[in-house]
């Protein structure tokens, strides 16, 4: 007869008296495949949780408390004199951040001298709608509200 040897909480080993009996054979029932689409993709990211607009202003005399995320440029109803801009956003809190134009996709920002930018080119004439987001750590959502521009 062959027995099993247990351990509890670190003490001395205690033997049963037990026998292992051999496993019964069935028939393994089907595997599912489930696929699962990843929730934050590293460039282009569907949020899980609603987004939040984040629509405190920058205060020169204050530092700010993360998490926040401002466009800083273009200020409200600037008018653009070229074709391409560099868009200045001021975040703190963040994972990632991303800008859309005109409701456009999601683009990913850079990250450089402690701001975020995204490299706006061949920009059309007319009035232009800039919206840019960030991620947290834990998963949450910020969003600036909307920011017009022309060109």
């Amino acid at each position: 007869m062959a027995t099993n040897t247990t351990t509890r909480n670190g003490q001395t080993p205690v033997t049963t008296g037990k026998t292992k009996k051999a496993a019964r054979s069935t028939p393994a029932a089907p595997k599912k495949t489930v696929t699962r689409k990843r929730s934050t993709p590293a460039n282009t990211s569907t949020p899980t949780y609603p987004e939040k607009i984040y629509d405190v202003q920058p205060n020169p005399y204050h530092q700010p408390v993360p998490p926040y995320v401002w466009i800083d440029h273009p200020q409200q109803n600037e008018t653009l004199h070229a074709p391409e801009y560099v868009v200045r956003l001021g975040v703190g809190g963040e994972e990632w951040v991303e800008l859309s134009i005109n409701d456009s996709e999601w683009q990913p920002c850079r990250f450089t001298s402690g701001y975020w930018w995204y490299d706006w080119s061949n920009i059309q004439p007319g009035r232009h709608k800039l919206v840019a987001r960030m991620k947290t750590a834990n998963g949450e959502w910020f969003r600036t509200p909307d920011r017009f521009c022309t060109y």
